[in-house]
């Protein structure tokens, strides 16, 4: 069986984006790791990644440049925020782990393995990932991140 590969974009330093990482490489899945914050993606690098996502998915919420750019109080057209992403890398949310088909953003390890299909054991299987499916929220309570699928 050939090594599973996956695209890593992060940057600057992150004990849970290195976490995910070390997750990820303990696995045996090859990562062609690039950090955002030395090598840039361009504005068309990163349409081309987002594709039909939401937009909104992939910002960073909790960067100094959200509030900054007054994105909590109003998201200009998906152009201007592609610009600004390739302004400011820090908008971008972190990692992203992209497969040959599938992209997932942020550190949750559960969705990290499901697309790469990492076992309960810590290592790539062919077999479908079958995983007790994930309790809703508690009444009157938000959950800390949405699934969003392409």
């Amino acid at each position: 069986m050939a090594p599973r590969r996956a695209q890593y974009l992060t940057y600057g330093d992150d004990g849970l984006c290195a976490e995910t990482k070390k997750f990820i490489e303990d696995a045996g899945v090859l990562l062609d790791v690039r950090d955002i914050s030395k090598n840039p993606l361009s504005e068309e690098e990163l349409s081309n990644l987002i594709g039909h996502i939401p937009i909104k998915h992939f910002l960073n919420s909790l960067s100094d440049s959200y509030k900054k750019y007054r994105l909590d109080k109003h998201l200009p057209d998906r152009e201007d925020v592609l610009r600004l992403l390739a302004k400011d890398h820090t908008l971008l949310r972190r990692p992203i782990i992209r497969s040959a088909r599938l992209l997932t953003i942020g550190c949750d390890k559960r969705k990290i393995a499901d697309m790469l299909k990492i076992g309960p054991d810590g290592h790539i299987t062919e077999e479908p990932v079958n995983r007790a499916p994930l309790r809703g929220p508690k009444p009157g309570r938000h959950p800390r991140s949405a699934t969003t699928s392409k």
